[in-house]
């Protein structure tokens, strides 16, 4: 989880809106196309606040990708509410895990790699890392979000913190339109050191950010967000599949 949380960190760079020092708001390669129009006159630091604003009013989107972080590829596919739900899976490393959160209780169930990953990053034995697999086989583990460090909640569950404004200083440049899944595009990129960033804005509709994409670096990656709007609804997993630890506490 932390890693996916890395993940979302990284990506989430490409809506740094510090203030854009270029006046010249035009495609980059072409003249400005139809488009381009939905913009006429912003810099591509406005075109990008514009998206940032638009997705944190969003009730709920789909966001699907992948990201390498720390030398980990992870893929994911999540459904995400504005009320705090969201649903979806994940992968790192040949293990995958699926995650339900409602409200402040979360519930995850991944595959023996996965909680075999996990038992040899926290420092358990053989055994232990044993006895975690068979208890939680076919199983949710039931967590309270809210109990969760920082830089291990899950990000994808959170709009807003997917979406918080960055104040540090960027620099964006607006290229050529573009389309994404046949919806108008209007392309802004900038540097990262070695990466090269890439915000995909809507140019047809509401300004919302189709994808984001990092090349190069040590965190290449890319995140699709779709089906904007569209209603999620995530239930609790059957009672008798899921471990709660509190109550092994008694």
């Amino acid at each position: 989880m932390a890693t996916a949380s890395l993940c979302v960190t990284a990506a989430m760079a490409l809506t740094a809106c510090g203030e854009d020092k270029s006046a010249d708001v035009k495609a980059e390669g072409g003249s400005a196309s139809a488009t381009a129009e939905p913009f006429k006159g912003l810099t591509a630091a406005q075109i990008s606040e514009k998206a940032r604003v638009a997705m944190k009013k969003l009730d709920s989107f789909k966001v699907k990708g992948n990201m390498t972080t720390d030398g980990e590829h992870v893929t994911f596919d999540f459904a995400v509410a504005k009320s705090g739900d969201c649903q979806g899976n994940f992968s790192t490393g040949g293990a995958s895990a699926e995650i339900r959160q409602i409200g402040d209780t979360a519930y995850m169930k991944g595959d023996e790699k996965f909680w075999r990953q996990t038992g040899s990053e926290e420092g358990s034995s053989s055994a232990e890392t044993d006895a975690l697999i068979e208890m939680l086989k076919g199983r949710w583990f039931k967590m309270r979000a809210q109990d969760a460090k920082a830089e291990d909640k899950f990000p994808f569950c959170d709009i807003g913190t997917m979406f918080e404004k960055d104040e540090k200083d960027g620099h964006l440049t607006r290229k050529a339109g573009t389309e994404v899944n046949g919806t108008p595009a209007v392309t802004l990129q900038g540097k990262d050191g070695a990466a090269t960033q890439t915000l995909l804005v809507a140019a047809k509709g509401e300004p919302y950010a189709l994808r984001m994409t990092a090349e190069g670096g040590k965190e290449p990656g890319s995140f699709d967000f779709s089906a904007f709007n569209e209603p999620v609804t995530v239930t609790a997993p059957p009672a008798g599949e899921v471990m709660d630890p509190e109550k092994l506490a008694g």
